[in-house]
C-alpha cells in the first residue's frame, strides 16, 4: 500500500480494494514529507529486525492511520466535498459505474477526501484496470466539479491511496472503518446518521 507512486503498482484484475482519493491541496506538502521520512525510518527499523510480513502490514496500517487522521483535521481544506450538489456528483459517479466495472461495497464522503470498497472483475482485458479506472472516475467527476464551482485547475490529488484487501474479516473491519469516518471525526453519533455513506448489505 502507498500513497506516493510515480507509476501503477501490480493491481489483480479481480481483487477487493480499500481506496482514498483526496482532494487537491488537501493536505500541507511538509505533512506529507513528515509521513514519509516516519514511514522511511520504520520500514528500515523493521528491516534490521527481520520482519515479517504481517510486521510490515501493520506498520503500514499504523502509517495509514496517521496520514488518514491529518486528513480530518479542521484546517485542511478545500472542503468542496461537503457541497451537496458535489456530494450527489461523487454519488451518481460512483453508483453508475458499479456492476459493470466492479462491485460497489462501500464508500464514505468526507469534506475533502472519499473512502472507498470495490471488488472488480477479472473479465477485463485492461493492464492496470483500478488504474485507469481510477482515472477516469477523477477526470470525469473533476469536471462536474469545476463547472459547478465556476473554477479551473486540478480538483482531485493526483495519487490515490489503495490496499488489497486479505480476506473477509479485513473486508469487514475496512467497511466498519469507512462507515465511522464521519463519527471517528466527531460530525455524527452514528455512522447512519451520515447522508453521504453506502454500503451494500450483502457484504455487511
Amino acid at each position: 500500500m502507498e500513497y506516493y507512486r510515480k507509476l501503477p503498482h501490480f493491481q489483480p484484475l479481480e481483487a477487493a480494494y480499500f481506496i482514498t482519493m483526496r482532494l487537491y491541496g488537501s493536505m500541507p506538502q511538509h505533512l506529507i514529507e513528515l509521513l514519509k521520512e516516519e514511514q522511511e525510518v520504520a520500514r528500515n527499523r523493521l528491516q534490521t529486525l527481520d520482519d515479517t510480513e504481517s510486521d510490515l502490514y501493520q506498520q503500514q496500517k499504523r502509517y495509514f492511520a496517521r496520514f488518514d487522521s491529518f486528513l480530518d483535521r479542521p484546517d485542511n481544506g478545500p472542503y468542496w466535498l461537503s457541497e451537496p450538489a458535489i456530494a450527489e456528483i461523487m454519488k451518481e459517479a460512483l453508483h453508475h459505474r458499479a456492476g459493470k466495472e466492479y462491485d460497489l461495497i462501500a464508500f464514505c464522503l468526507m469534506s475533502n477526501h472519499i473512502h472507498l470498497v470495490i471488488h472488480t472483475y477479472e473479465n477485463t482485458k485492461a493492464d492496470f484496470f483500478l488504474y485507469r479506472m481510477l482515472q477516469a472516475f477523477k477526470s470525469y467527476t473533476a469536471r462536474k466539479a469545476n463547472d459547478y464551482l465556476e473554477r479551473e485547475g486540478p480538483f482531485w490529488h493526483p495519487e490515490s491511496y489503495d490496499h488489497i484487501v486479505r480476506n473477509g474479516d479485513e473486508l469487514k473491519r475496512i467497511i466498519a472503518y469507512t462507515l465511522n469516518n464521519p463519527v471517528k471525526a466527531g460530525l455524527v453519533a452514528n455512522w447512519q446518521d451520515w447522508p453521504h455513506s453506502y454500503v451494500n448489505e450483502a457484504y455487511w
